[in-house]
């Protein structure tokens, strides 16, 4: 039975997604190691480092239904090593003995590695995907509410006027950033493994460099001259982008959530139909899949420490460090995935409640706009004397419970100074929001520029 919730069948799907599951299936991982071990001996028997006959065989055998799956299961009882089982049962599988020359020269870490990154770069052709459709919704947001006015907090406080659209610009930017990081890194993560027992290719002989390129290219991947088995930069540059992107995500859930707040309600996570979120408080519509992707980002982060340790590696090899990487990166990898699906969801169906967002933009009253206030009066007095004149008027207003604006038009030195249209300024806090639509504007069109060069498949 299922013990991690990753692959619990009954409730299912609620750290994971099938499509990351089935990516990560044993079975498939198995698959995978037998098409490295079949790309090897094409690659060797059109070099004649084997001979061709034998090359045919091993690529017509390497497939999970030609294996006898009881005896790799029986295999890893008694094995220590990771490949092992699956090797012989393929060399098992092949007549006329030709199984000899399975796996032939090369290492268990070169199979296992190669395998992992062609793991991984499914995962990040996933990872791309979604990526796109998450910005082209935030791109609909920003430009739908370039102009709603709401109020920005700084140090949790009300702070100053701002536009959703503005705040969903942001997001935008650092969610374009994500995409070109992972654009960029295509060429020095989607290389594979092939190095042999310690990294010189000597048991391949004169052809070794052939034989270690011509595999991977049969397998889709660079071929880097040095082996990297104990170099895991690459590995742990995948796993250092899924804790950003997932910490990308975990902040722009966290915003939902802080902003869903009964007494903000200025953004809300939408429920699907019926769906009860509450066991005891049937009015209460809790914010369910923020809080997972609040959970996911932060096992992604703990998860990646353990991968960056794994690059303290002991000379040639250390398992120590291999397997902690190789336990870890499962995990990253679906946490993510699924923590980009359900941010999607989130943004797809999210709730934007615009007359919230106005009436907490007045709760503050005149205060909201003591920006504008300093500045139109630091033309008359100085910067510095305006500012310690509205400290000094702010804290009477707000001990008296009074407005500012009976204070204002009560002080002598202040009063004389504000017409009447500063004065009815001060009612539309909505006015004061800079070049916060130009910006939206500005950003979309840069973004939307870029994506014309974007890759279609990752």
């Amino acid at each position: 039975m299922p013990s991690h919730p990753i692959d619990f069948q009954i409730q299912a799907g609620v750290f994971s997604t099938p499509e990351l599951q089935a990516l990560f299936d044993e079975q498939r991982r198995f698959e995978r190691w037998l098409e490295f071990e079949a790309a090897l001996a094409g690659a060797q028997g059109e070099l004649g480092v084997i001979p061709e006959a034998a090359a045919r065989e091993i690529q017509a055998k390497a497939r999970l239904a030609c294996l006898d799956l009881g005896a790799v299961a029986a295999g890893y009882k008694t094995s220590r090593n990771s490949l092992v089982p699956v090797a012989r049962a393929l060399r098992l599988a092949c007549a006329e003995g030709y199984g000899e020359y399975v796996h032939y020269g090369v290492t268990t870490q070169d199979v296992l590695d190669t395998a992992q990154v062609m793991e991984l770069r499914e995962v990040l052709r996933i990872v791309y995907r979604d990526l796109r459709v998450f910005e082209k919704i935030v791109c609909q947001l920003a430009r739908r509410y370039k102009t709603t006015p709401m109020v920005g907090r700084t140090h949790g406080q009300q702070a100053l006027p701002i536009t959703f659209g503005l705040k969903a610009a942001v997001w935008l930017a650092e969610i374009r950033r994500h995409l070109e990081r992972l654009q960029a890194m295509q060429p020095r993560v989607l290389v594979g493994q092939l190095g042999g027992a310690v990294g010189t290719l000597a048991a391949l002989g004169p052809k070794a460099r052939q034989v270690a390129a011509a595999t991977l290219a049969r397998l889709g991947l660079r071929h880097s001259p040095v082996a990297w088995h104990t170099a895991r930069d690459t590995v742990v540059e995948v796993a250092s982008f899924f804790a950003m992107l997932t910490a990308t995500l975990e902040k722009i859930a966290n915003e939902i959530y802080q902003l869903g707040k009964t007494e903000i309600a200025e953004l809300r996570e939408s429920a699907p139909g019926n769906a009860m979120s509450s066991s005891a408080m049937p009015h209460k519509q809790n914010p369910v899949l923020c809080q997972r992707i609040a959970v996911l980002a932060r096992h992604v982060r703990a998860l990646t420490g353990l991968v960056v340790d794994g690059m303290a590696h002991e000379h040639e090899r250390d398992a120590r460090c291999l397997w902690s990487e190789w336990l870890a990166m499962p995990q990253i990898s679906i946490y993510t995935g699924t923590a980009l699906q359900y941010l999607v969801r989130v943004m797809d169906g999210l709730v934007v409640q615009e007359e919230n967002m106005l009436r907490n933009l007045h709760l503050h009253r005149e205060m909201v706009v003591s920006e504008w206030l300093l500045f139109r009066l630091a033309a008359e007095l100085g910067k510095m004397r305006a500012q310690e004149k509205l400290h000094a008027l702010i804290r009477r207003a707000e001990e008296a419970h009074l407005p500012l604006r009976e204070i204002l038009i009560g002080d002598e030195e202040i009063g004389p100074l504000l017409a009447a249209a500063d004065l009815e300024y001060l009612d539309h806090p909505e006015r004061y929001v800079g070049l916060a639509a130009e910006i939206v504007e500005e950003t979309l069109q840069e973004i939307e520029a870029k994506q014309q060069n974007d890759f279609e498949v990752y």
